[in-house]
């Protein structure tokens, strides 16, 4: 969510708009434990999301004492 802030004689902020959709649990205010699934760039033009893959990996094959096969 983002929301306008202007500044003269007093500061007022405008109405929340919702900056983009993301499959991320709304996590509210569940205590201090919580921690977000996300970072925000110091600037605030980029985020970092921690979400699943859509398409996971294929497993690692591991091959020990893979120089005996060679001998053969």
């Amino acid at each position: 969510m983002a929301v306008p802030i202007s500044s003269g004689a007093s500061i007022e902020s405008g109405a929340p708009s919702e900056l983009f959709q993301t499959p991320l649990p709304f996590l509210g205010s569940q205590g201090p434990d919580v921690r977000a699934s996300y970072a925000v760039t110091k600037d605030g033009k980029r985020f970092l999301l921690n979400m699943p893959q859509e398409h996971p990996s294929p497993p690692i094959t591991v091959v020990l004492n893979w120089t005996a096969g060679l001998k053969k």
